[in-house]
C-alpha cells in the first residue's frame, strides 16, 4: 500500500459543530469531504479486490478494517 495516499482521518473530516462556518463554507467542506471519501473508498475497494484475488487474507483483513474506519469517519455524508 502506498502510504502517501493512505487514509488519514484527521486530514479533512469535518464535524460541522462550528457555528462560525458560513453556509457556503459548510457546503464547500461537504464537497471536499465527499471527494476525499470517494477517492479513498475506490482505492480501498481496488486494493481489497487485489488482496482477495491473491488470496492474501491478512491484507484483506487489514484493508477491510481501514474501509470500515473510513465509513465511520465519513458517516456524516451518508
Amino acid at each position: 500500500m502506498n502510504k502517501h495516499f493512505s487514509f488519514q482521518p484527521e486530514q479533512s473530516v469535518s464535524t460541522f459543530k462550528s457555528f462560525e462556518m458560513t453556509k457556503e463554507e459548510k457546503v464547500a467542506q461537504i464537497i471536499v469531504d465527499s471527494s476525499v471519501f470517494q477517492f479513498h473508498k475506490n482505492r480501498l475497494m481496488n486494493e481489497i479486490d487485489r488482496a482477495l484475488a491473491a488470496g492474501n487474507r491478512k491484507k484483506f483483513q487489514t484493508l477491510s478494517s481501514e474501509y470500515n474506519d473510513l465509513l465511520t469517519q465519513f458517516s456524516h455524508l451518508q
